[in-house]
């Protein structure tokens, strides 16, 4: 009887570590992914330039930004191209670019 008590005693918190490591796993796999690139804003001729996320275009060119007259880091970034997710993130990197 005493060894049933013993087994009980030892296996019932390895039974809940390993259902507290499941529960963690099956979490950890439905977390949300990052939404996968849509465009990428980069350097066209001085100025950004917005491009599908492979690289087609410019779909449009915003003149009123010069690329060498913006922060060293910006003007880095857009000479290796920005990607982003969506227009909300467009418009947030626009607006920090000045526009």
């Amino acid at each position: 009887m005493r060894e049933n008590f013993r087994r009980c005693a030892v296996m019932l918190p390895l039974l809940a570590g390993v259902a507290l490591l499941l529960a963690l796993l099956v979490l950890w796999a439905r977390r949300p992914q990052p939404a996968a690139p849509r465009y990428m804003l980069r350097d066209n001729g001085g100025h950004p330039a917005l491009y599908t996320a492979d690289g087609a275009g410019p779909l449009a060119q915003y003149d009123e930004i010069y690329t060498r007259l913006l922060p060293e880091s910006d003007y880095l970034n857009l000479q290796q191209g920005i990607l982003l997710a969506d227009e909300a993130e467009l418009q947030a990197r626009l607006e920090d670019l000045g526009l």
